[in-house]
């Protein structure tokens, strides 16, 4: 084997060793905690109106909107709801 062959195999398997873990890292689970947890602490009590929104709101865009839209239909104000909405998306 020359060693130029060498040299970029022993790169490729530093490269791969290095992007193993990002490519195999489980997405965060903490976004639906953090938006009950939000809402918990501003006071409200998180029942399944609550749960269901911020399970909707992990959702990206659209599921962002559902959850803004069931909190305000029970009566969350719009500034705690978009706050909730924000936490469960990102």
């Amino acid at each position: 084997m020359t060693r130029a062959r060498r040299t970029i195999g022993i790169l490729a398997a530093t490269a791969m060793a290095g992007a193993l873990p990002v490519l195999v890292a489980s997405p965060a689970q903490a976004s639906f905690t953090d938006c009950t947890n939000y809402m918990r602490n501003m006071g409200y009590r998180v029942g399944p109106n609550v749960q269901n929104a911020c399970s909707n709101g992990e959702s990206g865009l659209v599921g962002k909107t559902v959850c803004w839209q069931i909190l305000v239909n029970v009566g969350v104000p719009v500034s705690h709801a978009d706050e909730a909405c924000y936490q469960a998306a990102r």
